[in-house]
């Protein structure tokens, strides 16, 4: 029998604070006779809500595809960004087949945590299939009922894959959802790999219902990635700030956490560079957490507290820790990583000037048709 998986992932979006030094934001062991002045932060930016949607095809002729997916989702997370500063990103997964494969859907909800959602789009192999229709419907279905949209965000959809739908009245049809998606103002933008006449033909019709774009891409993606200078050296600073973090939680957090990074740490450079060029466009400048429950981001962002954390919740290595002993270790994580995170900002710019000299023209890929509907939707 098919199954449905649906793998869950919840995420706490990084809230933008002011740059604060790292003595004023330990501010709860200040004795009576420290000199460390009280600070107002400024007026935060108001942040625009964007959840982005990815619906992809995985079985077996897609293996190109999915390959550059995962090379490029931090550098189209990094341009959303971009596009929008003020963009609280949030970015969900919808793997699906076929009846008779191993799963038909499989769903990752959206969440903030893009370390997270690329250790689960590592995890996808093109697999399954056999026939030409996939279920198209299942797809659009999960998409429009089971992702947790926000109520206020900008909501983007990219359906990809080479093969129309095989509907068979177990859900509602892809036209259906289609629609509902539109009235429910969640814009699916389709992307065709490949030249199938038929894939065409419905890609375009569930665009025009959803008020998205059609777009067409080779089979294999299309995806070219420039190698740069710049890339290990990113990549070396991110991990330097990746060893700076502390998950507060039970083991099994940590364990997730450790996951996530040996799927980053298993990217080629130039994806692990894509990492760090998003990590440097963050809210919250040096300070900013790279997980939800990461304590020494939680802290300098004023929303964690040392004297909420119980000791049972701290890593092995810091649980015997006293109070000022534990300040200590998280005020010296906190310098090494504003030191390391303002060196990644400087050496990432060195990195986008070097990509904008070597800019290709041209149709471009999977990327390039994500971007330009990015520009058009978000600007």
């Amino acid at each position: 029998m098919p199954t449905r998986q649906r793998i869950v992932t919840y995420g706490v979006s990084t809230a933008a604070a002011a740059t604060i030094t790292v003595a004023a934001l330990l501010q709860p062991w200040r004795g009576a006779g420290d000199l460390v002045h009280d600070v107002t932060p400024p007026p935060v930016a108001a942040k625009h809500a964007v959840d982005v949607v990815f619906a992809v095809d995985t079985t077996g002729s897609m293996g190109g595809l999915i390959d550059g997916a995962k090379r490029t989702v931090w550098s189209i997370a990094t341009h959303i960004r971009r596009t929008d500063p003020d963009a609280q990103l949030r970015v969900g997964l919808v793997a699906y087949r076929d009846i008779g494969d191993e799963y038909v859907t499989r769903d990752f909800a959206l969440t903030a945590d893009l370390d997270a959602v690329f250790a689960e789009l590592s995890s996808y192999r093109a697999a399954g299939g056999g026939d030409t229709p996939e279920d198209v419907d299942a797809a659009l279905a999960d998409t429009v009922h089971k992702m947790q949209w926000r109520q206020d965000a900008k909501k983007l959809v990219f359906l990809v894959g080479d093969a129309p739908p095989a509907s068979r009245g177990d859900v509602a049809r892809y036209d259906a959802s289609a629609r509902e998606a539109g009235d429910k103002q969640i814009i699916i933008n389709t992307i065709r790999c490949g030249w199938d006449p038929d894939t065409a033909r419905t890609w375009q019709e569930i665009a025009a219902l959803a008020h998205g774009q059609f777009s067409t891409i080779q089979q294999d993606g299309g995806v070219q990635q420039v190698a740069t200078p710049y890339d290990d050296k990113l990549a070396e600073l991110s991990a330097q700030i990746d060893g700076t973090t502390v998950i507060v939680g039970d083991d099994g957090e940590r364990m997730a956490y450790r996951r996530h990074m040996a799927a980053a740490e298993a990217a080629p450079a130039p994806a692990k560079a894509d990492r760090a060029a998003y990590y440097a466009t963050q809210g919250g400048g040096a300070a900013g957490a790279r997980a939800s429950k990461d304590l020494v981001g939680g802290v300098a962002e004023g929303t964690m507290a040392l004297d909420d954390v119980a000791p049972a919740a701290l890593p092995e290595d810091l649980r015997g820790m006293d109070k000022p002993a534990l300040k200590a270790e998280i005020t010296k994580r906190a310098g090494l990583r504003k030191t390391a995170q303002d060196e990644l900002g400087k050496v990432s710019k060195l990195r986008d000037d070097y990509l904008k000299q070597k800019a290709k023209t041209g149709e471009g890929g999977f990327d390039a048709k994500v971007n330009a509907a990015i520009d058009a939707q978000l600007k």
